[in-house]
């Protein structure tokens, strides 16, 4: 079984990782300024709670209408062109006197480059690494993301109140030219992955093609609705502790105990190596499902951060989950589907926090979050399924 230690003795793995590192951090810090721009200049809850929907919300359409793009040029172009791309779009948000529509489009075009990238990444993440090496890698990955999550909330709110927000935006910028340096000097060139007839065809038809391929679609939305499901507690953590009479350190700990949870869930998913124990993934997985039901009992806040922690570990499936998507991806369209299922994966955790924010208006908070829980057990019964990767056929 691959190990952490051994994905980062591979050639090119330090750059990469340290790159996203680097520029998630600068992102995460970069929202919180955003958000606080925009809410000192307007006083208005519904715009500066707009630049999450912008981060979000694009990333789907991008998906749908970009993804192709990920396999048409060298992957290491296309990685520093959109590092760079999204330095020249954070700068120019911090330049004094950017009207708010601006802000908040320059911050949408940020989320419409993000799934290419993502996207483009990973598949040089298989150009680099084998099957094994591959899942441990994207699994590294997340555990970045959430850390930089924890990490650049934390850093973000000290920064912001010793050097402002607009200083907090240019050293984001900063932070992508960093990491597009970081992978120009530590990544190796190679060639376009798409074949001439593969760059000639519209790459959202392959797209729809191969997910006509029911055990694809089936893992597809497997990735996609139980993250949905989670994310529902990061829309509800305000509204469940002012529920309770708690105040901002609840909902921080409610917050923090899913990023925490994520993050253990990277590493339980190694301990018991899910992929040669193929009867314990059902059971893991339905963790976050059973986990969010115990919100029906309307539990006190010291609870409820147990629960978001423990819900979080059903999260340990995704490492199985990748391995079975990299056995079905065509090597030529690979970027182009790991970039629609990312995107489209963004695009949709997004859409649930909307859905559990709007049901929470006529619900209360914890009856939601039930919901989410028997959601998410309807999804592993039905879904996760086809313990044999099958290739998929795109002609």
């Amino acid at each position: 079984m691959a190990t952490y230690a051994q994905v980062l003795r591979r050639p090119e793995m330090p750059a990469i990782l340290t790159a996203h590192a680097v520029s998630l951090t600068g992102t995460v810090a970069a929202e919180v300024a955003l958000s606080v721009l925009i809410y000192g200049r307007t006083q208005s809850p519904l715009l500066s709670s707009l630049t999450l929907g912008c981060a979000f919300v694009p990333q789907a359409f991008s998906a749908f209408l970009l993804s192709g793009f990920a396999d048409r040029f060298p992957a290491r172009r296309l990685l520093v062109v959109c590092d760079l791309l999204c330095a020249a779009l954070v700068g120019a948000m911090a330049i004094p006197g950017t009207p708010i529509v601006v802000l908040l489009a320059l911050a949408a075009v940020t989320g419409v480059i993000a799934p290419l990238f993502s996207g483009a990444r990973s598949a040089t993440l298989a150009d680099v690494l084998d099957d094994e090496h591959w899942v441990r890698a994207r699994s590294m990955m997340r555990v970045i993301s959430q850390s930089a999550l924890l990490l650049g909330f934390a850093v973000g709110g000290l920064a912001l109140a010793a050097v402002g927000s607009r200083t907090l935006l240019v050293v984001d910028a900063l932070s992508f030219v960093g990491s597009a340096l970081l992978l120009r000097l530590g990544t190796v060139w190679r060639p376009a992955r798409a074949t001439e007839r593969r760059r000639a065809r519209d790459g959202m038809r392959a797209t729809v093609t191969a997910m006509r391929f029911g055990p694809l679609r089936r893992l597809m939305l497997m990735m996609w609705l139980p993250a949905a499901c989670i994310s529902s507690v990061d829309a509800l953590a305000t509204p469940y502790a002012s529920d309770l009479h708690h105040g901002p350190t609840a909902i921080g700990f409610l917050l923090a105990a899913a990023a925490l949870g994520t993050i253990l869930a990277e590493a339980l998913g190694a301990r018991l190596d899910l992929a040669h124990r193929p009867h314990l993934v059902v059971p893991v997985a339905m963790l976050c499902g059973l986990g969010l039901l115990v919100y029906l009992t309307h539990p006190p806040v010291l609870v409820a951060v147990a629960v978001n922690l423990v819900a979080a570990l059903g999260g340990a499936v995704s490492q199985v989950l990748d391995g079975r998507l990299l056995a079905r991806l065509p090597d030529d369209i690979r970027g182009q589907l790991l970039s629609f299922q990312q995107g489209l994966m963004m695009g949709i955790q997004g859409a649930g926090i909307a859905l559990a924010g709007a049901l929470a208006e006529v619900l209360p908070p914890h009856a939601v979050l039930a919901l989410a829980g028997a959601v998410d057990l309807v999804c592993v019964a039905t879904l996760l399924r086809d313990p044999v990767p099958e290739p998929v056929a795109v002609s």
